[in-house]
């Protein structure tokens, strides 16, 4: 464990190691797909903050598909559960960030609004890379695209020559602190016109074993498994039609910070329920039809037409006057996409990205107790969300990319968006009977835009920067939660739409064996939605109420890559940042904010669980014709002290005064066979300390070894 002060002396020797899957040459591609909406433009001519990472570089060491972002910039993976975990980014998280998945949007109303289990429901295995995207994003990708986008994509289509081809792999991953194993079997046929790909996955996690004092937590394994497949026709030689389908399922994933197998570590309490539980199904089908080369205003474009489904449901069991009370509650959520992507050939001195988005959602939701004899003891109008309701988004956006005289690359784009949500059956009250509304209907529109510049300095040199806004109406979990997951939420219907300015400027440099990347941002927050906590008296609990607030964030981000020679490279990642947002302290007495007949007092607070300042590194051994590869890796953790409100409440999952910090250190090798078999073996958290990541349910894995085998044939 280290303080502040001592990260901030270390800072200056972590410039001496590398990060493979940030910014080494055998990971990044030549071209990125997100940020150009959907088409590709040169990695380093980007007028954006993002990343690659190749997937198959991160299946040793990732459990999950938030935790292959780690040691990303500005990036810290928060893990509510085992299996349950979810990246912020730039500050922000849960419906804050977009997940795309293959270029479809997984948001959806029902998201929470902190860190949510929604993205461990991708599988990585099946997939080719992630691109990663920090920074506002609302012109191309709409609500939500706050603090970032993160699209996971599966490999391009290939067809062959006439002749038939086919190839598999096999894939295994066994863990000693998760007391885990994975294995994953891929399957791929090709011919001159047809494409056939079908993957699967199974998970399966036991008890994850703490560091040195904290040893096992009860209760914290869970299942899960995946299947992936593709199925792709040539048209012609610039055209193709792709059909997929996703299904991912988690079993029994437990949540125990609020139960009696919650740690005591650092002073935390432990909770009084005794065991609570949640099983997630998430299916995607779609069919795109994507050319290329084409000519006039519609170049390139890709036509896609989806359907999302996620369902969720959440077990839970407590005892109260001697008897043990079961609730079940959840939902089902329909989510059916449409999106038409164009861009155009070089015109007007410059090329035009346009296109149109429709999501229709259907949403129900359910909730009941069982006594003792498991016999229904109340069903609920709703469960964690309205009992019935819509929600529907429209949206157009254009962007045009030209190169002025004198060098200078510019980006303009603006986006139209119309969110209608009808409600239908809902409490305006926690479980409260009495409280059940009439049907209400809301609508919330935006205009929003973006300027992006970048120049060329010199062949070595570039810059970027610019303004780009941000935006995200109420949900339907803003509009209707009675969720209890950390504190009991009561809903509120006269929340504003919330919106972002984000200025950023950085600069990218790339001589020889030295590559430097460094930004800076500033967030302009308005009208947030924030969830302050308040003591109920009639109730004796903690209670949140929802409001919005002004405040910003602001950062600095630092990659940096050196290749010492032809074997040996290092590089850094780091990243510092702060803000605040307007939140309401309950104060009865001189509040001058009265909400539901008590009074609070606003006050500026950081925002929920601000993530510390960061620095990754490790440094990698590879001869260029070796068939084996070391690593050795850092990564360092100031403490996270600056809290919200909603933070200082929760002493389930955030030590009294903040979150410790911490050091840690690991070693990985790989070794490849003639045979196509490759070989990896990895030690993590070699001193065993025991940590959490600030905002987690559960402390990460102790001194953790990581056997993985990987056949191709």
């Amino acid at each position: 464990m280290v303080n502040r002060s001592i990260t901030w002396l270390l800072c200056p020797l972590l410039l001496w190691a590398q990060e493979p899957t940030e910014l080494s040459k055998d990971v990044l591609s030549p071209l990125v797909v997100t940020a150009q909406g959907g088409f590709p433009e040169p990695l380093g001519k980007s007028v954006w903050s993002l990343t690659q990472l190749k997937t198959d570089d991160l299946l040793v060491s990732s459990r999950s598909m938030p935790e292959a972002l780690t040691g990303m910039p500005s990036v810290m993976v928060q893990k509510t559960a085992l299996g349950q975990s979810s990246p912020y980014i730039r500050g922000l998280t849960g419906y804050h960030n977009v997940l795309l998945v293959d270029g479809i949007r997984l948001n959806h109303s029902a998201m929470r609004s902190g860190p949510n289990q929604y993205w461990s429901t991708v599988e990585l295995y099946g997939t080719n890379h992630i691109e990663a995207l920090r920074g506002s994003y609302g012109t191309l990708y709409g609500a939500d695209a706050v603090g970032g986008v993160v699209n996971v994509l599966s490999s391009k289509p290939s067809f062959g020559y006439g002749e038939k081809y086919s190839s598999g792999e096999f894939f295994s991953r066994l863990s000693s602190a998760e007391r885990s194993w994975t294995v994953g079997i891929l399957g791929e046929v090709t011919s001159g016109d047809w494409f056939v790909e079908v993957s699967h996955t199974e998970r399966s996690f036991g008890d994850l074993e703490g560091g040195s004092d904290i040893g096992r937590q009860s209760n914290t394994g869970y299942d899960m498994r995946g299947t992936q497949a593709r199925l792709a026709r040539k048209i012609s030689n610039n055209a193709h039609w792709v059909f997929g389908f996703q299904r991912a399922f988690m079993d029994d994933v437990p949540r125990t910070h609020k139960t009696i197998d919650g740690l005591s570590w650092e002073g935390l309490s432990v909770g009084e329920e005794l065991w609570r539980q949640l099983d997630q199904d998430r299916e995607l089908y779609y069919g795109r039809f994507e050319w290329d080369n084409a000519g006039g205003g519609a170049n390139t474009g890709q036509v896609t037409l989806s359907l999302h489904q996620h369902g969720q449901e959440r077990n839970r069991r407590k005892s109260s006057a001697g008897d043990l009370i079961d609730d079940r509650q959840g939902f089902e959520l329909d989510d059916l996409g449409f999106t038409a992507r164009f861009k155009s050939d070089e015109m007007h001195w410059g090329k035009f990205s346009y296109g149109l988005e429709f999501h229709f959602e259907g949403l129900s939701s359910f909730g009941s107790d069982f006594n003792n004899t498991s016999m229904v003891n109340r069903s609920y109008t709703q469960g964690p969300l309205a009992a019935d309701a819509s929600y529907n988004r429209y949206a157009s956006y254009l962007q045009y990319a030209y190169e002025l005289e004198s060098g200078w690359k510019v980006q303009p784009g603006i986006r139209y968006s119309s969110v209608h949500a009808d409600l239908k059956e809902f409490y305006t009250k926690n479980n409260d009977f009495s409280t059940q509304s009439a049907p209400h209907s809301k609508t919330y529109e935006e205009v929003i835009g973006s300027v992006r510049v970048s120049k060329n300095l010199n062949e070595q040199l570039s810059v970027f920067g610019g303004f780009s806004q941000g935006f995200r109406p109420p949900s339907l979990y803003d509009l209707t939660s009675t969720d209890e997951t950390s504190i009991i939420e009561e809903p509120n219907l006269n929340l504003k739409s919330e919106d972002f300015i984000q200025f950023e400027i950085g600069a990218r440099h790339n001589a020889g064996p030295l590559s430097l990347s460094a930004s800076y941002y500033h967030t302009w927050i308005r009208d947030m939605i924030v969830r302050s906590p308040y003591l109920d008296a009639a109730s004796g609990k903690i209670k949140s109420v929802k409001s919005n607030g002004d405040g910003y964030i602001h950062g600095l981000e630092l990659e940096l890559g050196y290749e010492w020679s032809e074997a040996w490279s290092s590089t850094l990642s780091f990243s510092w940042m702060d803000g605040e947002v307007q939140q309401l302290l309950d104060d009865n007495l001189t509040g001058t904010v009265t909400i539901d007949r008590r009074n609070f007092l606003p006050v500026d607070r950081a925002t929920t669980r601000l993530m510390p300042i960061q620095a990754h590194i490790t440094t990698r051994y590879q001869p260029p014709t070796s068939p084996w590869m070391g690593e050795l890796s850092i990564l360092a953790v100031s403490k996270a002290d600056k809290l919200s409100l909603k933070d200082e409440t929760d002493k389930s999952r955030i030590p009294r005064g903040g979150t410790p910090a911490y050091f840690l250190f690991g070693l990985r090798g790989t070794y490849q066979f003639r045979d196509k078999l490759n070989m990896s073996v990895a030690i993590e958290n070699i001193s065993d300390v025991d940590y959490r990541i600030h905002g987690s349910g559960v402390n990460e894995p102790g001194r953790n070894f990581i056997f993985s085998l990987t056949k191709s044939f």
